[in-house]
Parts: C-alpha cells; sequence; structure tokens
C-alpha cells in the first residue's frame, strides 16, 4: 500500500498570512479547536485600537456615543445575519452570554400548551437527540416542570426515523394544537459527525407525528455552536426556528458571548416573564405593571448587553471575508481526515492497534464529518492507556488538547459503550464530569480529542503523530490498512475517474462547493411623528399674521454630514428627496456612518455638482481636488463592495465608491479605512413600502428653516457667543430656507406649497451639539444650543421635517412662493 499524504487546501499565501497572525503559538500544537479556537493578532489590534481611540458608551444612553455605540452593535446583527445568508425580515439576532444561555432561554419561554382561553391545556412534547450537549439535556429539566412530554432519541432510533419518515403536507400552525420542540445539534462535538440539516424541513413536514398520540405544532431548535465555527449554515435554504451560536468558538474572542437567532415568524412562542434595565418601554415599581419593548431583541436582552466584546466581533468576521467559510471547512476536513486515516492504520509491532477511534463515519465527506477525532490509546496487550497519561505526555510536546466526555454524556456513552448502571457505578468509585478518573475496571470513562480550527497546519497533525508513535507505539510502528482498505481505494477512482498510477493522489483530497452570497438588500424607513408645536411658541412674543414668504436659498448636502452646495436657481426633486441630498456617506472601517458629532472637520470638505459631467468633485483645505461618478453604474454595482449600516433607526445600504476616494478621504481627516459609500436603491419589504423613501439622511426628505426663526435666536445670543450672524444659518443644515414669514410661525404649519409643490409636516427637528459646529470653519462652540435650551426650556426644536409622496418628479426653484396650512 502506498504511503498516507496530505494534500493542502490552502494556497501558499493563505498558509504564509495564517503564520503571521498566531506568532505567539509558535511551537504550540493547539488542537483544542472545539472548546475554543485562537484569536489572530489582527482581531486584537483591531479591538485595541477601538478601545483606546474611541469612547464607546452605554447603547442605553442617549448621548452622541451611546447612539453610535448602538448603531455599531445593530451593525453586527446584521454582518451575523449575512454571515448565515439569512434574511433580516425573517430573522433576529438576540445576543446572549453563550450558546448555553441561548439554550437555557429557549427552555424557559417556548410555550408548548399553546393554552387558550375555553380551552384545556395540551401538553407538548420536548425531544432531543442522545448525543446532544449537557446544556440541552439541562433544558429537559425546565421543560419537564413546564408541562412537556420528555423524549431522548438514540442515535440509531433518529437515523432509522427520518429515513423512513413519509413527507406529509407541511404542518401548519394551529392554535388548538400543543407545540413541541425538536432539538439537536449541527455537528457532534465528541465525535464531529454532521448531522442531516435536512432534518429540519422533515420536522415541519410531521415526522416525529407518531413520536406522541396527538397531533402537533413542530418546531426545531439547532444548536450551531460547534457547527458554526469551521462550516457553513445557510438559513436561506435550512430554516430552523432557532439557532444558537458560539462567537468564541468561532474566532477565539470576545468569550462569554453567543447568540440566539431567531426566526420572526416563530417569536410568538417565547413567553418571557422576566425583564430587566433596558427590556420595557414602561413599568411601575408599585403595581404589577409594565410593557416590553416591541423589539425582540430589545425584550429578551435584560440588562446593558457585553457592547464592548460585541464591538470586537467585526474583526472576528474579517476572517471569513478573506478565508471563505467553505474552504475552512474544507480545511479542517482534510486535516481530520489524514490524522484519521494515520491513525487507523498506526499498529504496535504485534500487529494490534495503537488507536481505539470513536467515529460516525469513515472520513471520506465533509459534509458528514467535521474537523474533530477522538480516540483513545492501547498498549500492545490490547489494555486502554487512561486520557490523563496521554494529556500529560501530550503536554511534554506542547500539545494541547481535550480529554473526557467534552460535555457530552450521551455520545460519550454510546461511542464508549457503557450502560447507565456502568456510569452511575463509575460515579460512585470516584468518577465525575471533568475529574481525572480516567480508567475504572480498565475501561475509559472518557476519551481524547483533537479538534482542528481555520489556522491549524498539517504540522499540528504531525506533532500528534510524533507523540503518540515515540511514547505509545510497542516495537517498530507497523503500518497496517484494515481489510476494508482496498474498497475505499476503488470508492475514489471512481469518484475523482483516476487511474491506478493516481492512488497515492487521493489521500487528502476533498470536495466542496464555493456558494456565492446571496445578500437580502434591505431598506427600512420610519415615519417621524408629528411633535405639537403648541408648547414651543407660546413664549414667541409675535403677532399674528405673516407677509407673504418666498425660498430664498436652497441647499443640498451630497455627502451626509459634509459641507452644502447651494443651488442658484432651480433643482429637481426626487422620491426621495432633493436630487443628490445626502447621496453619500462616509463609513468608518466597522460600517458606521461617520458624522460631524464623531468628525466636525467633515463640513470642509465641499462638494460640487457637475451634472454636465456626471461628477461630484470633492475639495478639502490643502488637498488637491477628487470626483466620483454622480450615478451608479451597473458595472460599479457588480464590481464594488455593498455596504450596510444604520442612522438614527434606519437600515441603510449602498455601493462603497472604491480604493481611490477611501485613500483621499483617510489622508483628509487622518482616519485611517474609511469609504465613501453611495445609496443603492433597495427593496423594501411589504411593511414599507407605504412608508416615504429616504436618502442618508437622518428623520426626513426635507428640512425646511426660517430665516426670521434665525434670526430670533441670533439677537438673543450673548456677545461672547462666537457665533458669526452671516453663517448661523448654515448650522442648521436645512434643505429649504424661507424668508418674509415671522420668526416661529412654521411650528404651526401642516401643510406646505412650494410653488406647485406639495408637502405635508413630518414633525420638528430636534437638535443637538452639532449646531454647534461652525460650518465654516469646523471649530466647536457651545452656542447656540445653550440659548436655544434655555429660550424652550431644553425642548431643543428648531425647523420643521417635511415629506413629499407625491410619485411625480418636480422641480422648484428659488424665488417660489410659499403657502401653507
Amino acid at each position: 500500500m502506498e504511503e498516507l499524504k496530505y494534500l493542502p487546501i490552502y494556497d501558499d499565501e493563505t498558509q504564509r498570512k495564517l503564520q503571521g497572525q498566531f506568532s505567539r503559538v509558535e511551537g504550540e500544537c493547539y488542537v483544542d479547536h472545539a472548546g475554543c479556537t485562537l484569536y489572530s493578532d489582527d482581531q486584537i489590534k483591531g479591538a485595541l485600537s477601538d478601545l483606546t481611540k474611541s469612547l464607546f458608551t452605554n447603547p442605553h444612553s442617549s448621548g452622541v456615543n451611546g447612539n453610535v455605540t448602538e448603531e455599531l452593535i445593530d451593525n453586527i446583527r446584521y454582518r451575523i445575519l449575512d454571515h448565515f445568508k439569512a434574511d433580516q425580515n425573517e430573522y433576529s439576532v438576540i445576543f446572549t452570554s453563550g450558546a448555553t444561555a441561548s439554550l437555557k432561554l429557549v427552555a424557559e419561554t417556548f410555550d408548548f400548551s399553546n393554552e387558550k382561553d375555553g380551552l384545556d391545556s395540551l401538553e407538548g412534547n420536548f425531544v432531543y437527540l442522545q448525543d446532544n450537549h449537557t446544556s440541552v439535556l439541562g433544558m429537559r429539566e425546565i421543560v419537564s416542570t413546564r408541562g412537556a412530554n420528555v423524549t431522548c432519541l438514540e442515535h440509531d432510533e433518529a437515523f432509522e426515523l427520518f429515513r423512513r419518515c413519509e413527507a406529509f403536507k407541511r404542518n401548519q400552525f394551529d392554535s388548538c394544537r400543543p407545540n413541541s420542540l425538536f432539538v439537536y445539534s449541527a455537528q457532534c462535538n465528541f465525535s464531529g459527525l454532521k448531522y442531516p440539516l435536512e432534518w429540519i424541513s422533515k420536522v415541519k413536514e410531521g415526522c416525529l407525528h407518531s413520536l406522541n398520540q396527538t397531533t402537533s405544532n413542530w418546531f426545531t431548535l439547532l444548536d450551531a455552536a460547534s457547527f458554526a465555527a469551521t462550516s457553513e449554515l445557510n438559513l436561506s435554504k435550512f430554516k430552523p426556528d432557532f439557532i444558537c451560536v458560539s462567537f468564541y468558538k468561532m474566532f477565539g474572542y470576545p468569550t462569554g458571548l453567543g447568540a440566539l437567532i431567531v426566526k420572526n415568524e416563530s417569536s410568538h412562542l417565547l413567553k418571557k416573564v422576566y425583564y430587566g434595565g433596558g427590556t420595557v418601554e414602561v413599568a411601575l415599581s408599585s403595581k404589577m405593571y409594565h410593557v416590553k419593548k416591541k423589539s425582540l431583541h430589545q425584550r429578551f436582552e435584560d440588562g446593558t448587553i457585553p457592547f464592548l466584546s460585541i464591538a470586537s466581533l467585526q474583526y472576528g468576521f474579517n476572517i471569513l471575508t478573506e478565508i471563505p467559510i467553505q474552504k475552512i471547512s474544507g480545511h479542517v476536513f482534510s486535516l481530520a481526515r489524514y490524522l484519521h486515516h494515520c491513525l487507523l492504520t498506526l499498529h504496535h509491532q504485534n500487529n494490534a492497534p495503537v488507536i481505539k477511534l470513536y467515529s460516525d463515519s469513515d472520513y471520506e465527506d465533509s459534509n458528514v464529518q467535521g474537523g474533530i477525532v477522538t480516540f483513545n490509546v492501547l498498549r500492545a496487550n490490547g489494555e486502554f492507556v487512561g486520557y490523563m497519561e496521554v494529556l500529560s505526555i501530550a503536554a511534554l510536546f506542547k500539545i494541547h488538547l481535550r480529554t473526557g466526555c467534552f460535555c457530552n454524556p450521551g455520545a460519550c456513552q454510546r461511542h464508549l459503550n457503557l450502560t447507565d448502571d456502568e456510569i452511575l457505578k463509575n460515579y460512585d468509585a470516584g468518577y465525575t464530569c471533568g475529574g481525572d478518573k480516567d480508567l475504572i475496571d480498565g475501561k475509559p470513562t472518557g476519551a481524547v480529542r483533537v479538534s482542528f480550527g481555520y489556522m491549524s497546519t498539517v504540522e499540528d497533525v504531525n506533532t500528534i503523530l510524533r507523540m503518540l508513535k515515540k511514547c505509545f507505539v510497542s516495537g517498530t510502528e507497523i503500518v497496517k490498512y484494515p481489510s476494508w482498505w482496498p474498497d475505499l481505494k476503488l470508492k475514489f477512482r471512481t469518484k475523482y475517474q483516476l487511474n491506478r498510477d493516481d492512488l497515492s493522489e487521493v489521500d487528502g483530497l476533498i470536495s466542496y462547493t464555493d456558494i456565492d452570497k446571496n445578500i437580502s438588500i434591505l431598506h427600512e424607513s420610519e415615519a417621524q411623528e408629528h411633535y405639537n408645536s403648541a408648547s414651543l411658541s407660546k413664549n414667541i412674543s409675535t403677532s399674528t399674521g405673516s407677509n407673504s414668504p418666498v425660498l430664498s436659498r436652497i441647499f443640498i448636502y451630497p455627502i451626509k454630514s459634509c459641507g452644502r452646495y447651494e443651488i442658484k436657481s432651480s433643482w429637481e426633486l426626487t422620491s426621495k428627496g432633493l436630487q443628490y441630498d445626502r447621496e453619500w456617506m462616509i463609513t468608518t472601517s466597522a460600517g458606521v456612518c461617520l458624522t460631524q458629532k464623531q468628525e466636525p472637520r467633515l463640513c470642509l470638505i465641499k462638494p460640487i455638482i457637475d451634472i454636465k459631467n456626471d461628477q461630484l468633485i470633492l475639495q478639502y483645505p490643502g488637498m488637491p481636488t477628487i470626483e466620483v461618478p454622480l450615478n451608479i453604474h451597473s458595472d460599479i454595482i457588480q464590481n464594488n463592495k455593498l455596504c450596510r449600516g444604520k442612522i438614527c433607526g434606519h437600515k441603510v445600504e449602498g455601493v462603497d465608491c472604491g480604493a481611490e476616494i477611501s485613500e483621499w478621504l483617510s489622508l483628509a481627516l487622518g482616519r485611517p479605512n474609511i469609504k465613501l459609500v453611495q445609496q443603492s436603491e433597495p427593496i423594501k419589504s411589504p411593511k414599507e413600502k407605504s412608508v416615504p423613501k429616504l436618502s442618508f439622511a437622518s428623520q426626513s426628505q426635507y428640512l425646511l428653516i426660517n430665516e426670521s426663526s434665525v434670526s430670533w435666536l441670533n439677537d438673543r445670543l450673548p456677545e461672547d457667543a462666537k457665533c458669526d450672524e452671516k453663517t448661523l444659518i448654515h448650522r442648521f443644515r436645512g434643505n429649504l430656507i424661507i424668508k418674509g414669514s415671522l420668526p416661529f410661525e412654521e411650528l404651526t404649519w401642516s401643510r406646505v406649497s412650494v410653488g406647485n409643490c406639495e408637502f405635508e409636516v413630518a414633525g420638528l427637528c430636534t437638535r443637538c451639539q452639532m449646531i454647534c459646529i461652525d460650518q465654516t470653519t469646523g471649530e466647536k462652540t457651545v452656542e447656540p444650543l445653550r440659548t436655544l435650551a434655555e429660550e424652550f426650556h431644553g425642548k431643543l426644536k428648531f425647523g420643521i421635517y417635511l415629506v413629499n409622496n407625491s410619485s411625480k418628479n418636480h422641480v422648484i426653484s428659488v424665488g417660489d412662493q410659499i403657502s401653507f396650512s
């Protein structure tokens, strides 16, 4: 037989990059990635840079930094869903302290009875696989006290049940039936077996009806903690109701952070009782009354979430941008396959096997086997070597692996062929989970597990083999192939159409399919509530009535939070507002929109609209001008990266305008890796179609500012206010500037006509410290915000929002007459 060989999956460049990312573990052999994978240098550098250069505050706080933190966290939610190819309208992310907390949350809140008024309480079913994590077993202790019938499916029983299952008509939810929950792991953390994801749809089709006497509404909870670390979970194809994941198993950092991903249409099944800080709209301390938040994640994330840890997840997901998850899956499988086959053929000089393998596959298909190899060591006389002995020897070779049952007692019991009585007897003899009692009466109580991560190397495998051969092989090692090995070779020869001379090349071969990302383009806008302006106008000493106001100036702000561009004559209105207004935004490396709240110098970026040459020209002091196309062309959309973000509660998305403008902006502002993003046309959900479209504007399509109101405020500013009267109006960043009206008369309007164009008043503009930035210099002052707050007793409203619901494009011009009602 030919020598076993390993064929790498990564190219040389990828291997070199990874080697540079984990120099701190050079000389170490870390193979406990199923317990916790390693974090890369870039992850920590990115997180450290954020912590040392940014001020992250509690997202429950309403200040600038709190809002930025909240938007960053929401961006991470979107990125999680994108990674799992989940539609943002179909799934939601609830952050938890880990996969265990996610499982516990479902156990405590899942509605099994589906009890309705006038109906008797019906008992649902809780069904789980024998090979499940201890955290799943813990669920049964909770659900049994809540009236659910608990059933454990043994490994072979489950496969047989689903194999002979007939396809029923898709099970529709019925409020008169109890609800039942099936829980299983996508990948066994003991053997690395990947359980069929097709079971999810089979459960919906009614394959588990035979387990109980009454028909149930069946739902699935998928434990993806082990699976998601190195395998692709495509939620656009497989649609469980609940999924738990653990991020430190994916990226190594941060620890103590996971998520429960919930199918929105199944979220009503989670009946939450407890509520903590940040999860309620209102609560009375003296009475049993509270109203929970409407957003799913806000209802379930009690207290302050670990926002600093969540912020660092972006650097973990960056890895999966550089190395596709399909390639990672192939890499860890190839390593596991090579190790498995080497251990399988390793024998003592007396032909006795050195290794007892515990596996559920032949390690020939990456679709059914993950990067885990579990075994015990045998002596030449057939006796077991205790796993604690293996652990101690491994430490001498700087090998870091895992021993025991790995918090999976069911799989451990099945593979070690232990009866319930034997396990209880072992407990009486001193065995405990995580203990060091490895052999009792010569039989092992656990095993040795080697698990690979995306940065593992073939040298890790060779180090393990060297350790085993040097310390546990008796006499001269013998490579002995099992009797079925030629059949395996024949299978590969048929599969890959290889000649006999090519057989030495099949070892290490795997196949995988790269799946293109299908990104659902989403956009959400929210109508703004109409504010009652009466309280604002009470202390304005003016007479009623007005002159004939006109539109005196028109401004657009092509790049959100950057400088203005004044329209001297006429301009077109589109379905989103003034043409090219807030059409672009600048984002940080984390994808968060950069505004003057964080970077006041943005106001110094001056845009020029050159319609004739289809260019947006940008100027900045001390920098050469640069141009970008005004309109997104199809080739740009195809070649450039799609970016998602959130602005003042609105989901937004656009197209990266490229590296050249990114470098220009980074040099101008002294911020690395910032991007210019142009808005793309989103696909709106049915619920959003009645909501007015928005550009990257924060709240509404148009902002109207009354020159008389600005003058009124300017007259009340102190002499040392450092606010130039001529430029004061620019601090309010209005689109439509009117003159000829009385101060604050606009606060009483409900409808406005500009020329022949009709607008509805959508509310008053709430002001923040951004109006304290001099738009000509970028300098900050305390005014006019202080005076505005003083005059209006903290009700910081200035300017009115307008919405144009007409589907027709209109044109407005400087000098148009203003009418109102």
